[in-house]
């Protein structure tokens, strides 16, 4: 259990939804701040729950639930994500972990392969590994503040999520 309250309650929800959406809207490649681009994708797992409980209420796991008419089903019924399970791959390095609750804990974090060197370079690598998975959980949730935040928000994406929940857009 962590101490960290949610800034607000209903952003983390709308962040992972927006995350769905847009890892399926810009076929999952983002732009980095510096330059160049890294992908994203949902993984193995969504869960769900009501508007007024945090209890995961529908989970789905396997092969791409995030194609499921059931995961959709759940959104277009009112549900709202939870968590869910995303990969991330920059360069040659894949990560995936779990983005979870009001507070967007990482949890289950995978890193790619450790260097086979000293004990202390591991560890060096290692924190390089994290602090750049951070980063780049960071750098999409900066892209969901800038388009949040944005004058397009309520007359073009938001309609567009509701037709992307509703099957309607691509």
């Amino acid at each position: 259990m962590t101490d960290i309250a949610p800034v607000l309650p209903h952003l983390t929800p709308e962040f992972l939804t927006w995350l769905w959406y847009a890892t399926e809207r810009d076929m999952g490649s983002f732009a980095l701040p510096e330059g160049g681009r890294f992908d994203a994708w949902v993984d193995d797992r969504l869960s769900f729950r009501t508007a007024d409980d945090d209890r995961p209420r529908a989970v789905l796991t396997g092969e791409n639930p995030s194609g499921s008419l059931e995961a959709r089903a759940a959104l277009a019924g009112g549900k709202l994500v939870r968590d869910l399970r995303l990969g991330l791959r920059r360069e040659e390095r894949e990560y995936s972990l779990v983005l979870r609750g009001g507070t967007l804990d990482l949890q289950g974090a995978k890193l790619p392969g450790m260097f086979k060197g000293h004990e202390e370079e591991a560890l060096f690598d290692r924190m390089f590994l994290l602090e750049e998975l951070r980063w780049l959980v960071r750098t999409l949730f900066q892209h969901f503040a800038a388009e949040r935040t944005g004058a397009a928000w309520e007359t073009d994406v938001l309609p567009r999520m509701q037709r992307w929940v509703a099957g309607e857009d691509g």
